[in-house]
């Protein structure tokens, strides 16, 4: 029996020899994961391949948990960058169509090699199946077949290379985009402030309507002539006198000192009896609660002074609802600190706990929504595929977080092992795939088709990467996000995210993906009515 006609067998060896030879180093660089396809490609020029089905499992995989990551913060995203990202998307599809038309005219390419050239050198599946309906030509996947391992290969070492090209420094790019955030989202603070105000005099906290000025809560009250603060609750009385500390942003807190009084230099210690604790939610019944549903206030005389999620701090407000793996930070007696971590949970290795039928759930609506077809005005039908689909139901479902009991975001530990998984399955099999053609086509057609591949590849990468630096003002992190989505390119992705731990890259992917999968399929109705 030969092993290699086992398809679990073949997988399973391609995966590992890839991941051995990825491991290798030259000059400091490696091709990491990527090296799949290089083992992939020569199994398959010898008539080992995998089924198709492994591809799409494998993408689909891949490609959700982008979308599950880069879901919660993908509306922002779009308003703060994603105009100027998805234009340089559209540069770089109209580079793409430009160096296709100009090697179909200087080679003598007809349409059906040009629609492949195009789908297969800026790794879109999709094109190349609007290339099919639209042409009903033979020759556009085997010149897709041929550009379309340079296509992954060549994205994912310009990515690599990019940084040192341009002579970037990624922790400084990061420290750059960590102060830009910081800008954006500043950290939460605490400032001290005397009750000066005389129309605050006498009334009790909820009556001041503190939270119709800014986002800030009262923790700890000292009064004038008195020695151990108290905690602060919606009855709390206000004097002339009484020092606040008052948690919130910088910019907030300004605004709430012109209305309470004037700062005030000193620390508002507890003494013994309260103490401070970081508490973690980990009981996913309690994931998507309020904090207003535990009034921890009133019931245990217990303040949550803020909240830390995904290492972003946010205010303590009322309404703000609970995610898994939140950590509250909280003041109080140590007997109701106790009982509350008790209620939440307060255990951080449950919150890796995961739990496969979310996953299941949102792989399977990303395939369904991949099959809807939307007929379009002048591009005609369209679809998204399961690419699509599955980043689209990624993105609702990790903006949604949660739906009944069950939770859609994964840990972060879980979702590398997913993306990392999906993306050598992809890999694997779409190697063996193109492999079994790689040769005869370009035995058929030659070095020209080859190296029009190499030009329709890199140059809107290199165009992209100049319009984007330097007349857009990208940040290199997420430029190399936009790059990668707007070649449509798994491979490309993974690069980026060996580059910086930082989910930049992801987000801009995530971000740009739906407009570049759209502009690819007009680029080859495009470069059909030019030829």
């Amino acid at each position: 029996m030969n092993l290699l006609h086992n398809p679990i067998f073949l997988l399973l060896l391609v995966i590992v020899l890839g991941e051995l030879l990825g491991k290798a180093r030259l000059w400091n660089l490696s091709l990491g994961s990527s090296s799949i396809i290089f083992v992939a490609l020569a199994f398959g020029h010898f008539g080992h391949t995998l089924p198709g089905e492994v591809q799409t499992i494998g993408l689909a995989m891949f490609i959700y948990a982008v979308g599950l990551q880069a879901g919660p913060g993908f509306l922002s995203s779009f308003r703060n960058h994603g105009l100027v990202m998805a234009l340089l998307v559209c540069v770089m599809t109209a580079v793409g169509i430009a160096v296709t038309y100009a090697c179909c005219r200087l080679f003598g390419f007809d349409a059906g090699i040009g629609a492949g050239l195009l789908a297969g050198a800026m790794t879109s599946t999709p094109s190349l199946a609007a290339a099919v309906e639209l042409l009903g030509h033979d020759q556009a996947p085997a010149a897709y077949g041929v550009t379309y391992g340079f296509g992954i290969i060549g994205v994912a070492l310009a990515i690599r290379l990019l940084p040192a090209i341009l002579r970037r420094d990624i922790a400084r790019e990061e420290e750059k985009l960590a102060r830009e955030l910081a800008e954006i989202n500043p950290p939460i603070t605490f400032q001290h402030i005397e009750v000066s105000n005389p129309n605050l005099f006498g009334k009790r906290v909820v009556d001041i309507f503190l939270k119709s000025i800014a986002p800030v809560t009262i923790t700890r009250l000292l009064r004038k002539d008195a020695s151990e603060p108290v905690l602060v609750g919606a009855e709390t009385v206000l004097e002339e006198g009484d020092r606040l500390r008052v948690v919130g942003r910088p910019a907030d807190l300004e605004k709430v000192q012109l209305y309470i009084g004037r700062p005030v230099e000193g620390e508002i210690a507890f003494d013994r009896v309260l103490v401070k604790k970081d508490i973690v939610v980990s009981k996913r019944e309690f994931a998507g609660a309020t904090l207003g549903f535990f009034n921890f206030r009133e019931v245990f005389n217990v303040q949550v002074a803020r909240i830390t999620r995904n290492g972003v701090d946010l205010p303590a407000d009322a309404n703000t609802r609970m995610h898994l793996g939140d950590v509250l930070h909280a003041v109080g007696d140590e007997r109701s600190l106790r009982n509350i971590a008790r209620i939440v949970g307060n255990d951080l290795k449950a919150t890796y706990d995961i739990s496969l039928l979310p996953i299941l759930l949102g792989l399977l609506l990303g395939i369904l929504l991949g099959q809807i077809t939307l007929p379009l005005p002048v591009i005609g039908s369209f679809s998204l595929g399961t690419t699509g689909g599955a980043l689209l139901a990624g993105l609702l479902l990790g903006a949604r977080y949660q739906t009944g009991r069950l939770i859609w975001e994964i840990p972060t530990t879980g979702n590398r092992l997913i993306r990392d998984l999906g993306l050598a399955l992809f890999m694997a099999a779409v190697g063996t795939s193109a492999g079994t053609t790689f040769v005869a086509t370009l035995q058929s057609y030659g070095l020209p088709l080859l190296f029009s591949g190499v030009l329709v590849t890199l140059l809107p990468v290199a165009v992209g990467a100049a319009v984007g630096l330097w007349l857009l003002r990208i940040r290199l992190l997420r430029l190399l996000g936009v790059l990668v989505g707007g070649m449509t390119s798994a491979s490309g992705l993974e690069a980026a995210g060996s580059l910086s731990a930082t989910p930049y890259a992801q987000s801009a992917y995530a971000t740009v993906y739906p407009v570049a999968l759209i502009s690819k399929i007009i680029a080859v109705k495009v470069l059909f009515l030019l030829l």
